[in-house]
């Protein structure tokens, strides 16, 4: 149920900044997950150099008496350790914020709105440690004073965090952050919010987008993961390494992207659920092998945390730019299915919906994220895994592949039956384009599984017929999937009387439905329509979103408006485009200033750009 109201009693945002290696992420981290525990819920957006030590690296909390869906757009508090995070960051602090900085390593602007909060953290650090590193964990010892956080309560982070690096280290730490609330109580500073965790919340977690996917994978069955470390999608497959020796499943790091993919094969193959994560690059690798997959009708889940492009680009930044190879960077035309989550939370259960239609409709399915929302951590309602149904046979078309808190069904690809292994055809011809797939060891089951084009029973065959039949019969697939998609109500947010339009894909999600709220508390009515299936697209619900609209606005992540273009082509419609192809995400406050913009156009005038 969406909350209507947009304020909060409780609502501010934290910013982190300095030098990779100085632990700017993990005083962070600590500081959220502390944050975690008590009644509020977190929201955070992390990002980094590409360079193994050194460069600017920053992460920001927001907190919130209620369910948070972006970043936020202004700081109320910024911890800067050095003179280059203060220069990158400083510009983002609201009128009257708070900015706690090392008077050694940083020169202010004294003239700023601001409250300063001058602490000498390397000077602290040294006389806790003995060393300059522990000046976040001094940090940490401030914020957990100025915020209210009991000191027991970052002690035992602490603890479960370092505790793996001996005693000696949990000492200097201890020191450190006694050190930091000690200084923290010295200032006479107001202390607006209190973290008291008294009332933790049973029934949340705090998880990143990467680990919901992994989590995900497990509870959808997947029992082999493959994979080639890249960078932002790595922490899935470290997850899933973890996981899968406790489910009885298998995890192995190939020699790169092309040879994940094709263990992927083999093991799908052999009848296994199967996933691989990987980013742009490493999916550009499995091109070849992808349409492999298709053509032999091979379910399997391939995850691309998205980041900046093209080449290697921005590493540790996010993107939404590769849509249009997701759907289209294979030779030849191979389908397969396009997924989008929106939130941490829907990368859960946005896994479990790919597997599901990935072993229904024996295809490829890629999961499109990015490394916003790879990264990013959140308070999470934990699943009721007690609602988790496993169907072992399930012929009938189903809106149910869409999984919630709900309902989670877990589908099984359907295999022959002991007449259909008589004569066995893998790939017959059905009205749904799906054939009843074998495993190996099943009698009568073996069949011919090439990447040529093939008939029926998997023998060789280049007759134009037969081309054109096969091609009808894999495609044929998505037409059904397409018409399952759209057996699910519309699905937007905001009046039906609206007409300004927005649409979006992704993780954008969070940053439009709050601009959606500031621009309703100006009297400005905004209709908003983010679709989860990208290919093939949900066409009556577009459609019915489109209906009475006067002006469309397109919000993504990248440079030429990828998405923008299928909804251009498909519908008709000229909409607005917002671009923003600068290695960090939308604000809601970027949104609010085009829907701000769009709502002064008049009748006669017409935008194609903004």
């Amino acid at each position: 149920m969406e909350k209507k109201e947009f304020k909060s009693d409780v609502d501010f945002t934290v910013r982190i900044g300095g030098e990779g290696g100085d632990g700017v992420i993990s005083c962070g981290e600590l500081f959220a997950k502390a944050a975690a525990r008590t009644e509020f819920h977190v929201f955070t957006y992390i990002t980094y150099p590409a360079e193994m030590r050194g460069g600017f690296s920053m992460i920001q909390i927001r907190v919130r008496d209620w369910t948070i869906y972006s970043m936020g757009s202004e700081v109320d508090y910024l911890v800067v350790f050095n003179q280059e995070a203060y220069d990158n960051t400083i510009s983002d602090l609201k009128k009257g914020g708070m900015i706690i900085y090392d008077p050694d390593a940083v020169e202010v602007d004294e003239s700023l709105d601001a409250v300063f909060f001058p602490v000498q953290l390397t000077k602290l650090a040294n006389e806790a440690t003995g060393y300059d590193l522990g000046k976040n964990v001094v940090a940490l010892g401030m914020l957990g004073s100025l915020f209210n956080i009991s000191k027991s309560v970052l002690q035992k982070l602490i603890k479960d965090r370092y505790g793996s690096k001996g005693t000696s280290v949990i000492e200097k730490n201890m020191s450190a952050l006694e050190k930091g609330y000690v200084e923290g109580e010295k200032q006479s500073i107001e202390k607006k919010f209190h973290l008291k965790t008294e009332n933790e919340k049973p029934t949340y977690m705090m998880l990143s987008g990467n680990e919901a996917v992994a989590l995900g994978a497990i509870a959808a069955g997947c029992r082999f993961v493959a994979g080639y470390p890249i960078t932002p999608a790595t922490p899935i497959f470290e997850t899933l390494t973890k996981l899968m020796p406790k489910v009885g499943g298998r995890a192995i790091q190939m020699e790169d992207e092309i040879a994940s993919i094709s263990a992927l094969i083999g093991a799908s193959f052999a009848g296994e659920k199967v996933i691989t994560p990987t980013s742009g690059p490493g999916l550009q690798l499995m091109g070849e092998q992808l349409n492999l997959a298709s053509m032999l009708e091979l379910p399997m889940v391939i995850v691309d945390v998205q980041r900046g492009g093209p080449s290697t680009g921005l590493p540790t930044k996010t993107e939404q730019s590769d849509l249009k190879f997701a759907i289209y960077g294979t030779a030849g035309e191979s389908p397969r299915c396009i997924l989008a989550p929106t939130s941490v939370e829907d990368c859960f259960y946005q896994t479990i919906r790919a597997f599901n239609i990935a072993e229904k409709y024996q295809m490829p399915v890629i999961l499109l994220t990015d490394q916003s929302i790879g990264y990013r951590k959140a308070t999470v309602k934990i699943p009721d895994f007690s609602h988790i149904v496993e169907i072992f046979k399930d012929n009938v078309l189903r809106s149910s592949l869409i999984p919630s808190a709900e309902r989670m069904e877990i589908v099984t690809r359907v295999i022959p039956e002991k007449e259909e292994l008589e004569g066995y055809k893998r790939f017959k011809f059905t009205e749904t384009g799906v054939s009843p797939v074998s495993v190996p060891g099943m009698e009568g089951g073996q069949y011919v599984a090439t990447g040529l084009a093939h008939n029926e029973v998997g023998k060789a065959d280049y007759s134009p017929k037969n081309h054109l039949e096969m091609t009808r019969k894999r495609f044929k697939k998505l037409k059904y999937l397409s018409k399952a998609f759209d057996q699910n109500p519309p699905e937007f947010y905001g009046s039906v009387d609206s007409e300004i339009g927005i649409i979006g894909w992704g993780s954008t999600e969070g940053a439009i439905r709050e601009a959606r709220y500031l621009a309703e508390e100006k009297g400005i009515m905004v209709r908003h329509l983010h679709p989860k299936e990208i290919s093939p697209l949900p066409e009556k619900q577009i459609r019915h979103f489109l209906v009475g609209l006067k002006q469309i606005i397109v919000v993504e992540e990248n440079y030429t408006g990828q998405f923008a273009h299928f909804i251009k082509a498909k519908f008709g419609v000229h909409p607005i485009e917002l671009h923003k192809c600068e290695g960090s995400p939308i604000s809601s406050r970027e949104i609010m200033a085009v829907i701000e913009k769009v709502a002064r156009i008049t009748d006669e005038e017409h935008i194609t750009e903004l």
